[in-house]
């Protein structure tokens, strides 16, 4: 009997009718998420700044159809907005969303790391210990980028600890706004001494297992350097509604 041919397989087509994505498609919409939002985090793209699906697709080498799928969850996550005959826009932060940011910052870090750190044990010790070493390597110190997304890493090796998927991520959520802030704040003024300092502590409460200690800490470290950052922004001006690339 002569073998029947294979022919390739089509994508299922989704409810609405338009073709699924396929394996491929989904890892090249997963590399455009991750390059389009690093850079929205860094400032590399502005806040306020605006981009048509042309000027994305000419900068990152990518397809529509990824471009789109990319740019509907970073819609989702509130870092981009689609506006009419301009295209998408980098969503803007005004100083009453710093506040924001880290008062939620404030209250979700110092649970999550409490979940976290109960129990904590030798080999997650070890693990915070590498994150923490790998902040102060001298090529991650040149460069606020390598330095916040390392300290952004030591923050989820705590949260990791915790073995709950949904509480690491929702620290990781809070982490991306908080440091795109910061990353504006870089601009006039060097956040590295204090947030070393700030490992520093939390790695020494993290080794005597002090959870009340490291909740403590967590939250007046959040608060503390949300004050620096207001003052780096904005000289101390008691502005609520104002955009901070105006600023910058």
């Amino acid at each position: 009997m002569k073998p029947t041919k294979a022919t390739p397989s089509k994508s299922a087509a989704s409810p609405d009718g338009t073709p699924a994505l396929s394996t491929a498609d989904v890892l090249r919409s997963e590399q455009a998420y991750e390059q389009l939002k690093s850079d929205i985090v860094a400032c590399v793209l502005s806040p306020g700044e605006a981009l048509t699906e042309k000027q994305i697709e000419a900068r990152y080498g990518i397809k529509k159809a990824t471009i789109r799928s990319a740019l509907a969850r970073l819609m989702q996550e509130g870092l981009v907005r689609s506006e009419p005959r301009r295209g998408y826009v980098i969503t803007t932060l005004t100083l009453r969303d710093v506040n924001e940011i880290f008062d939620v910052r404030s209250l979700v870090e110092p649970e999550v790391f409490r979940v976290a750190t109960t129990g904590i044990t030798e080999r997650g010790l070890d693990e915070i210990r590498l994150a923490a070493r790998k902040v102060l390597k001298p090529e991650t110190l040149r460069s606020p980028v390598a330095f916040l997304a390392a300290d952004r890493a030591f923050r989820l090796a705590i949260a990791e600890l915790s073995e709950n998927l949904r509480l690491a991520q929702l620290l990781s959520q809070i982490l991306d706004q908080s440091e795109r802030a910061l990353h504006l704040g870089f601009k006039s003024r060097d956040f590295m001494p204090l947030i070393i300092e700030q490992q520093k502590q939390l790695l020494q409460a993290c080794e005597k297992s002090d959870v009340p200690g490291i909740v403590k800490l967590a939250r007046s470290q959040c608060l503390a350097l949300k004050h620096q950052l207001v003052g780096a922004l904005l000289g101390g001006a008691k502005l609520r509604d104002v955009n901070l690339q105006d600023f910058v």
